[in-house]
């Protein structure tokens, strides 16, 4: 056996020693035979009170994790019935069943793509990492739009508006992890085109999709956006409304007849929704559904309404160098926006060797906390030869709920840019103190005399 395949081994047993110690003899176990490790998952509907079981299969091919053709081999099937209380009924239990089998897909994806973030390298702990993340965020979003959309099927008549001729207009809000490939932002303006359907859509982390025209163009455009592949998509937002005939069905519509892309700002959207009258559907992007008279929504200032809405809880963060300062400061921004939070990267060099960076990271408590996960996990930077590594220099000074309502003229996104990130101390100061008050200034300057 060559000294390469004994280091592969070495490392191979490693990790599974790792899930050993990590986890409970029915949370994960391993065959070593089959050198495949076996973690049982939970897919819960909170407000049911039931989970249906699955159990996802993470198999280690000869030559992992040296050979970067070696790449983790990924499945996950239902394991079990659903399991829940006894007065959960048989309609709720089918009904999460499908949700979950339909699902799988998507966190199957998931955790492929973290596999394929650590090619050459341990991947299991990530891979499980992403794993649960996609059972705290992706699925409670696809089980929100499940119960949202369809609170009732056995009561489907009349949940949507029916007319004697059959027409309706309809409108969607689709919202997914992310729309980057040309492909997709291609079919994107395609099928829309084939089903006389118009609108916007948004690029970027997240991304958004609103669309209009008649009701079953909708449904059948949806169902064929749904048949791509997404890491996860869903439909956040539907609105109906019953008209006469085609021309008062082309008389009531307020999107454009073509489907537009709006590049990458969330702002861009929340203008046109907010010119068309769709305010309400506009929210649903956030998860807020609220009657109308009550969504007040300000093109002008839509990032600082929503960002600063979600300033409840934030982490402070000391990073000691980014040799891919720029590469490493957009994976930042990608990660923070992926999972709704603000993002504050800010250096001061008065005087040192090496300049002081500081990163700031808010939004809700889970949110901030999945940013930190996957930033620990991650390959963030380059080491001295070059190539991908994690970040092991990256120290957390303060993290928590903030302890003052946020200063409303701390503009995080003018403050978050390129030509702006070196600063003085006491710009850097005066910042984290309108967003974190005393402690966290009191954190930077106590990083300061450290120096």
């Amino acid at each position: 056996m060559s000294a390469e395949e004994d280091e592969a081994n070495e490392r191979r047993w490693a990790e599974i020693e790792f899930v050993r110690s990590a986890y409970g003899e029915d949370e994960a176990w391993v065959d070593e035979k089959e050198q495949t490790i076996y973690r049982r998952l939970l897919l819960v509907s909170a407000p049911d009170d039931i989970g249906i079981p699955v159990l996802l299969s993470l198999t280690m091919p000869d030559g992992y994790p040296i050979d970067e053709g070696a790449i983790l081999v990924i499945d996950a099937r239902v394991s079990d019935d659903a399991v829940g209380t006894s007065s959960s009924s048989y309609t709720a239990k089918h009904h999460l069943r499908k949700v979950v089998m339909d699902s799988l897909p998507s966190m199957i994806e998931a955790c492929r793509s973290s596999a394929l973030e650590y090619v050459g390298s341990e991947s299991i702990f990530a891979v499980l990492s992403r794993a649960d993340e996609w059972i705290s965020t992706d699925f409670v979003d696809i089980v929100e739009s499940s119960s949202h959309i369809n609170t009732d099927e056995a009561d489907e008549v009349g949940t949507k508006p029916q007319c004697d001729n059959g027409l309706v207009l309809g409108r969607r809000l689709i919202h997914s992890h992310h729309i980057i490939a040309q492909s997709k932002r291609k079919a994107i303006v395609e099928l829309a085109q084939q089903h006389s359907i118009g609108g916007y859509f948004k690029i970027g982390w997240p991304g958004i999709i609103v669309i209009e025209g008649e009701e079953r163009d909708c449904m059948a455009y949806v169902d064929e956006i749904r048949s791509m592949r997404w890491q996860h998509l869903v439909v956040r937002g539907e609105e109906q409304q019953e008209v006469s005939d085609r021309e008062e069905l082309e008389q009531l519509r307020v999107l454009p007849n073509k489907m537009h892309e709006l590049g990458d700002d969330m702002s861009c959207v929340a203008e046109r929704c907010k010119e068309a009258g769709l305010e309400e559907l506009f929210l649903t992007s956030m998860k807020i559904y609220s009657k109308k008279e009550s969504a007040s929504i300000d093109a002008s200032n839509q990032k600082e309404n929503t960002k600063s809405s979600s300033y409840s809880y934030g982490a402070l963060c000391h990073v000691d160098h980014m040799r891919d300062g720029k590469g490493y400061r957009k994976w930042l921004r990608k990660a923070s926006a992926a999972s709704g939070c603000v993002l504050l990267v800010k250096a001061c060099d008065s005087n040192a060797k090496k300049p002081l960076i500081v990163v700031s990271i808010l939004g809700e408590e889970s949110d901030v906390k999945r940013v930190l996960k996957r930033w620990r996990t991650s390959r963030v930077d380059v080491d001295s030869a070059g190539k991908p590594c994690l970040e092991r220099m990256m120290t957390v000074l303060i993290e928590g709920k903030l302890s003052q309502p946020q200063n409303k003229n701390v503009e995080m996104d003018s403050l978050d840019q390129e030509d702006q990130l070196v600063v003085s101390d006491q710009t850097i100061c005066n910042i984290l103190e309108a967003i974190g008050g005393s402690k966290w200034k009191n954190e930077f300057e106590s990083l300061l005399h450290m120096r």
